[in-house]
């Protein structure tokens, strides 16, 4: 220990004399003394938590000819088809919902007034929406028994709402999610010109909120008190109109002004700008999101603003325009479509490469995605983050908990598993894999040594640095067993998360690797699962189909 204790001292006052360099180049070093090096560096990093992903959506409207065309292909589903994958991979997904949901005739396609079949709230459950906005002119189109109808849906299939209720009281309450250690609130509010008086919530019958001054700002102040993030979606401008009008904007401010972190605006159609004000942001019209406006290109676009946020606020906007198709659906726009759409929030966007699959020639290629990042970049930092997932599927969460580069696993109170002490994790993500139907437990890990334990028997030598490792591991009872372990890798991963990007059934690993002597080099790339481990993906080799 005494000896380990030195050569630590030695190490890092050779790096004081070289300069601050990057663990691959420990190598000089004993492997312990190397780690301890490395570790020191770790713990040095401000802690950040884990960020709550949430992603935003236009106007979702399920009747007329979205209803014929989903009755057409006999699935409900048939509007999320193309769009639900970049749903799935948020901690929230948020939009608004259009129409009422209660039984009544065929909407024919010149009405104006809508209404959704039984069962579309179990389709935007499975599209991974969990709450839903209902302050809008149309979810009175059925009345009374619509709204009512549309609340018992909706809680029957576990879809959150917000911006109507029973009463006023229940109408203007805000919407709590807690995930990530984080409590989120969700408002929605209408303007009064847009409804009949007679549905505009009251003491004693059912209506949605609407923009009251002073309804509002209560209601806002109460969720600050009780938040540690809150969003207040607006419904109101003109339709059809490129720029928010002066009603959007005074109501978007004094939103703010309550106590509001973020602003989400609906109701003209078409994508609006967003506005920097007071240090928040708001989204005065994220345009279409599902509807059968097809009369106009304008109406047919939409945006998808999926957000990080932390308890600091929102650390990054990442932005995915979308396009309502012929049957439509809402599919993704890539390139020089994409940048149109993205204009019209005049931001200072970032480009970022992603993986996109190309249906047609079946082929991954390299896309391009558009990122906002509203405090400037963010810096290097050490993950604290809390999971719970049935992994061993015995009907019991067990808890995961990473901080300071150690990740414990906790079943009913007993620490099950925990990562050897000469690991340092960066990150964890629980899914599956390997494609064999079981999530696993995924790390990335930096230790010395590129093999350990499972060194296999055909090499002599180890190289003792400090390097960076994907880890996969099943639980199979109340114990944890190697699935596979890489050696060092080449490029050390900083992000990882599984996805089926291209609608086959199974997942592949997007993976944003960097450089071990340089950390500010990094590339997204595909690996997929083999057989008996992960490889590599080339863009543009053709895929099997």
């Amino acid at each position: 220990m005494i000896f380990t204790l030195f050569a630590a001292i030695g190490c890092l006052w050779f790096i004081f004399l070289v300069g601050d360099l990057w663990p691959g180049t420990l190598g000089s070093c004993s492997p312990e003394a190397g780690f301890i090096v490395f570790k020191e560096k770790k713990l040095k990093l401000p802690a950040k938590q884990d960020p709550v992903c949430l992603i935003a959506a236009g106007d979702i409207m399920l009747s007329r000819g979205v209803a014929r065309e989903s009755g057409r292909h006999g699935d409900l589903r048939h509007p999320f088809l193309k769009i639900e994958k970049y749903l799935k991979n948020c901690d929230i997904v948020f939009g608004n919902l259009e129409n009422p949901i209660t039984p009544g005739r065929e909407i024919a396609a010149p009405e104006m007034i809508l209404r959704a079949d039984p069962g579309v709230e179990v389709a935007l459950k499975d599209a991974g929406f969990s709450i839903l906005s209902l302050a809008n002119n149309h979810l009175p189109d059925f009345g009374t028994q619509g709204l009512q109808d549309t609340l018992q849906c909706l809680d029957r299939a576990g879809v959150g709402h917000t911006g109507a209720g029973k009463t006023e009281n229940e109408a203007y309450a805000a919407q709590f999610i807690e995930v990530k250690g984080m409590k989120l609130a969700f408002l929605a509010f209408t303007d009064p010109g847009l409804v009949p008086e007679s549905y505009l919530a009251g003491v004693e019958h059912p209506g949605v909120a609407f923009l009251d001054r002073e309804k509002v700002r209560a209601a806002l102040q109460d969720a600050r008190e009780k938040a540690d993030f809150v969003v207040a979606s607006i419904h109101a401008g003109t339709e059809y109109e490129p720029e928010p009008d002066q009603t959007q904007i005074q109501y978007a401010h004094l939103a703010i002004d309550a106590g509001a972190d973020l602003v989400l605006g609906h109701h003209p159609h078409v994508v609006q700008k967003v506005e920097k004000y007071k240090g928040k942001y708001i989204f005065y019209s994220l345009g279409n999101f599902i509807f059968d406006q097809k009369w106009s290109p304008a109406t047919r676009e939409g945006l998808l603003a999926k957000m990080y946020i932390t308890s600091k606020g929102v650390e990054k906007f990442e932005f995915i325009p979308v396009f309502i198709n012929d049957q439509y659906q809402p599919q993704v726009l890539d390139g020089d479509e994409a940048k149109l759409v993205l204009d019209t929030l005049k931001l200072k966007l970032e480009k970022t490469a992603v993986p996109v699959w190309d249906q047609e020639n079946r082929v991954f290629r390299e896309g391009i995605r558009y990122v906002f990042y509203p405090q400037g970049p963010i810096p290097d930092s050490r993950l604290v983050k809390k999971q719970s997932f049935d992994l061993n599927q015995d009907g019991i969460n067990e808890d995961y908990y990473l901080q300071d580069g150690e990740l414990k696993v906790i079943s009913d109170s007993l620490t099950i598993w925990q990562s050897p002490d000469n690991w340092w994790v960066d990150d964890f993500f629980l899914g599956d894999s390997n494609n064999d139907g079981i999530s696993e437990l995924n790390l990335l890990v930096w230790k010395s040594g590129s093999f350990g334990a499972h060194k296999p028997f055909w090499i002599s030598q180890n190289d003792n640095s400090v390097k960076n490792h994907l880890f996969i591991f099943k639980l199979a009872g109340s114990s944890f067993k190697p699935v596979w372990q890489s050696s060092n890798l080449d490029r050390p991963n900083y992000e990882t998360i599984l996805e089926d990007l291209d609608g086959d059934g199974d997942n592949e690993l997007i993976v944003t690797e960097g450089n071990y002597t340089n950390p500010g080099e990094r590339e997204v790339s595909i690996w997929r699962w083999n057989g008996w481990g992960v490889s590599r993906i080339s863009y543009g080799e053709p895929q099997d189909s």
